[in-house]
């Protein structure tokens, strides 16, 4: 019989929105149980099966869930929320359930383990909730991009292990949703809408903590893989003018900071290198065409914009 890899909290969990009482699932991470791999330029840490606990995966266990009105959120968020919150969640209860029905034909049992279904459920169970959370004492937009860009990888292990192409279409969907909500979050930030003081973990997993510069490589990375649905070129050079700006603000346009995790700089620097290389080809391509050897220049004032406001 296998080693248990989670055990349940001893004190019951109280749902502020409907009052159901429920203990919460969490990973037990001793002997061994996560064997560290790689990390993707994604920041995702890839983690190696083991022969004694087989495939673990920790992205399915962070978000705490009501398994009655499927209330969802960061654990150190979810008893926090006032009750004219609770009230608007109350109410949106069929949503969030119809979401994952249309997804996976029902709804995960969370009084239940979780499963890779149950992991990918409870991402959108709180990206829907973080949609009514107060903006200026949550920061609940840079959570729905951690939420969406968690979810993406998760549909991806659901791909991989299903092939079923429908999972790598819903990856590539929660992609897309997570590079609108970090650059909306980075906006917000800059036009004092909503800043990202109340996102205590910025990872965006669950093993490292990248903070600020990690979530502008994210914002970054991820419009930048986006601009493959870009055909316009010149606004394809737009996007990539902007990325490149919000890039050099990772590593400092070349000067290495020691506060800061070096695979990062190194990450950056890569991105920020190849966007440059597909600009000047871009450009190349549409010399004598006009417009789009401008494109960095508006972008210059666009940041310069920001900056100051």
């Amino acid at each position: 019989m296998p080693e248990e890899i989670t055990f349940y909290s001893k004190r019951e969990i109280i749902c502020p929105v409907c009052n159901t009482p429920f203990k919460r699932e969490d990973l037990l991470t001793g002997r061994g149980r996560l064997n560290a791999g790689e990390l993707t330029n994604e920041l995702r840490r890839m983690y190696i099966s083991t022969q004694k606990y087989g495939d673990i995966n920790p992205l399915i266990y962070p978000i705490t869930v009501c398994p009655n009105c499927y209330y969802a959120s960061e654990k150190e968020d979810f008893t926090k929320i006032s009750s004219k919150t609770a009230e608007r969640l109350a109410d949106l209860r069929s949503v969030r359930a119809q979401y994952v029905m249309k997804i996976f034909g029902y709804v995960p049992d969370f009084f239940e383990k979780r499963d890779l279904v149950a992991g990918i459920a409870s991402y959108i169970f709180a990206i829907s909730s973080y949609s009514v959370f107060e903006k200026k004492k949550f920061s609940p937009t840079v959570k729905c991009g951690v939420a969406s860009l968690r979810a993406a990888w998760l549909f991806g292990d659901l791909f991989r292990e299903s092939q079923n192409t429908v999972y790598q279409e819903l990856s590539e969907v929660f992609y897309r949703k997570a590079a609108d909500f970090y650059t909306i979050a980075l906006q917000n930030q800059y036009n004092g809408k909503e800043g990202l003081d109340y996102a205590n973990w910025l990872g965006p997993d669950t093993d490292y903590n990248f903070g600020y510069d990690g979530f502008l490589y994210i914002c970054g990375i991820l419009r930048y893989k986006n601009t493959v649905y870009i055909e316009d070129p010149y606004e394809k050079i737009r996007v990539y003018e902007e990325v490149k700006r919000t890039l050099s603000k990772v590593f400092g346009m070349g000067r290495r900071a020691k506060d800061k995790p070096q695979i990062l700089l190194d990450l950056a620097r890569d991105v920020y290198d190849k966007i440059g290389e597909e600009v000047g080809e871009l450009k190349s391509s549409l010399e004598g065409g006009g417009g789009a050897v401008d494109s960095e220049t508006e972008t210059e004032e666009i940041f310069t914009e920001e900056n100051q406001s």
